[in-house]
């Protein structure tokens, strides 16, 4: 997947709630490259991304959907506030 791609499943994932910019998602990427976590390639002019076994390993132990993670409250369910993407 190349990274447009990604910021436009964020937003769909999160019912529009969140997309990222290019800006934030680009030098994410190059984190996780550089520690190992995705690897690149080139193809047909995109970098195309994906897992390597130890970010396998690290996406298996987070949470599902972070956006809803953070939205819990202390009773571990999601809030009327998250309920509802923003407007506006």
């Amino acid at each position: 997947m190349h990274g447009y791609e990604m910021i436009q499943e964020i937003a769909d994932r999160s019912g529009g709630a969140w997309k990222p910019s290019p800006g934030s998602v680009y030098p994410t990427l190059q984190l996780l490259e550089d520690e190992g976590l995705i690897i690149s390639e080139s193809e047909g002019g995109k970098k195309l991304f994906s897992l390597t076994e130890a970010g396998r390993a690290a996406a298996d132990e987070g949470p599902e959907a972070p956006w809803e993670e953070a939205s819990r409250g202390s009773t571990g369910r999601p809030s009327v506030r998250s309920a509802r993407p923003a407007s506006g």
